[in-house]
């Protein structure tokens, strides 16, 4: 995904290890309009595991409606 639009973002996670990275990632997903996580990476004399998504600034669609029969 290419960042030339207002509004996107891409969020990087760190963490020690790859669960804790992705399951602060998953947290982050549910709330908020993001991509889902990319796969665990090692960046290179840094410490711990990586992960990356992308989120845009639009509010998500309010799906609280319900409907009564």
């Amino acid at each position: 995904m290419y960042l030339n639009h207002p509004g996107l973002a891409r969020i990087t996670v760190a963490a020690a290890d790859e669960q804790t990275a992705l399951a602060v990632a998953h947290r982050l997903i549910d709330g908020h309009n993001l991509t889902g996580a990319s796969e665990p990476y090692r960046v290179p004399d840094e410490d711990g595991v990586h992960v990356c998504m992308y989120g845009d600034a639009a509010p998500l669609p309010d799906n609280s409606e319900t409907t009564s029969e």
